[in-house]
């Protein structure tokens, strides 16, 4: 399969769902294409920058669909992607504006499993994150909040790890390396509490 790719920091697994704002003509180009050919377009997921403020493409990304259209305020083409299925790149080609084109393996999604009831910490953290940021809980109306798969892809995006670990994670054929992950470090002893 071939995808156009955008390049981006931030991570997206299946079943997340992210607004972008487009505005280079190379992407308003790959939006039209995508809208036309029906399979979506790719998130190709950078490292951070470097010193000299380059920032290497990982092999590994994301396919999305376009689920919705529309105007921000500033007058630019607004619109937000629902991720498919996570891929792995073959080939990658430059084209002449820049955009980057990329031949690309599909990778079998996440199977959905329930949480155990050790796991649920997972959902009910995930659950506070939502409140928090009702902008995170509006993009994802019909939660799983008992699918261990689907919780864990959804922390794996709100997290700020460095791209190299969540990469990793991310590459993994199930959710149980992540799960692992994440029920450790959810778990570990934070600092001390500071009495008052």
């Amino acid at each position: 399969m071939k995808l156009a790719l955008l390049p981006l920091t931030h991570h997206l697994m299946p079943g997340g769902k992210m607004p972008l704002r487009i505005f280079e003509p190379r992407y308003i180009r790959m939006v039209s294409e995508a809208s036309r050919s029906g399979i979506g377009f790719g998130i190709g997921m950078l490292d951070e920058l470097d010193e000299a403020g380059h920032s290497d493409l990982f092999t590994l990304g994301t396919r999305v669909n376009i689920i919705d259209f529309y105007t921000l305020e500033d007058g630019l083409l607004g619109l937000t992607v629902e991720a498919v299925d996570r891929f792995h790149i073959l080939q990658l080609e430059r084209e002449a504006d820049g955009l980057l084109r990329a031949e690309v393996e599909l990778l079998d999604n996440w199977q959905s499993c329930t949480l155990s009831p050790t796991e649920q910490v997972l959902s009910d953290k995930l659950q506070e994150v939502f409140a928090e940021y009702p902008e995170l809980a509006e993009l994802h109306p019909a939660p799983r909040w008992r699918d261990a798969a689907w919780v864990t892809q959804r922390w794996l995006e709100v997290l700020p790890l460095k791209s190299r670990q969540a990469l990793k994670l991310m590459a993994e054929d199930s959710c149980q390396p992540a799960l692992g992950f994440l029920i450790s470090m959810l778990t570990s002893p934070s600092q001390p509490d500071q009495q008052h």
